[in-house]
């Protein structure tokens, strides 16, 4: 099975009507495949097509230009990392400066109920939306009867009591803790580098890199 990777919100009928993990999966950890694993389970109980929808840029480095550090993973990596999750679907939503001004109930009318007509919504528990982060996981309860989907919040999560998140995992990568970030990841973490003189940059900084051919 081929995964469909959608730059525009055309979805084909047979993506319509199906499940859907919404988030910014940077880095797509084991809490982010938590995530995608139990939106698997519901759409092969109910035998409906799965998808991930994610944003491109990252809102950060939208918002923040001096940002050119924060992803753990660029757009191809994050690509190739969910296809190998075995999705029918994929949407790389734009964020710019029409999509951050849609509002929260906007961004559930317009894009999750009149285009992608999802039948369950699956997000992290600190999954915010919308026009200066307004919308959260209890404005998404508040519309489900209305936009006729069932909202579905997977719980985080944790190793050694911490919570495994994006941010956790920047900062193991920026104190070098590449064996745990491995760990994390549930895959070997590399960076991809431009080449300088015959050496990457990356390996020049002493972090991994990928071969991407």
């Amino acid at each position: 099975m081929v995964m469909k990777i959608y730059n525009t919100l055309n979805l084909k009928n047979e993506h319509l009507n199906g499940v859907i993990a919404i988030g910014n999966f940077d880095g797509l950890h084991l809490g982010h495949q938590k995530v995608i694993n139990e939106a698997r389970l519901k759409a092969k109980k109910y035998k409906l097509p799965l998808g991930v929808m994610t944003f491109e840029p990252v809102p950060v480095m939208y918002f923040s230009k001096k940002s050119k550090d924060h992803r753990i993973n660029s757009l191809q990596q994050k690509k190739l990392q969910l296809e190998k999750l075995k999705l029918d679907f994929l949407i790389i939503i734009k964020f710019d400066k029409i999509f951050s001004s849609l509002t929260a109930e906007q961004f559930i009318e317009k894009i999750i109920y009149k285009k992608t007509k999802c039948k369950y919504l699956y997000v992290s528990k600190n999954f915010k939306f919308g026009f200066k982060r307004r919308g959260n996981i209890h404005t998404l309860k508040k519309f489900e009867k209305e936009f006729n989907y069932k909202n579905i919040i997977t719980k985080p999560l944790k190793k050694n009591k911490k919570i495994i998140s994006s941010t956790f995992i920047r900062n193991k990568i920026r104190a070098g803790k590449i064996v745990l970030i491995n760990k994390l990841l549930n895959r070997n973490w590399c960076i991809e580098g431009k080449v300088i003189k015959g050496k990457k940059r990356g390996r020049k900084l002493g972090f991994p890199t990928c071969n991407m051919s």
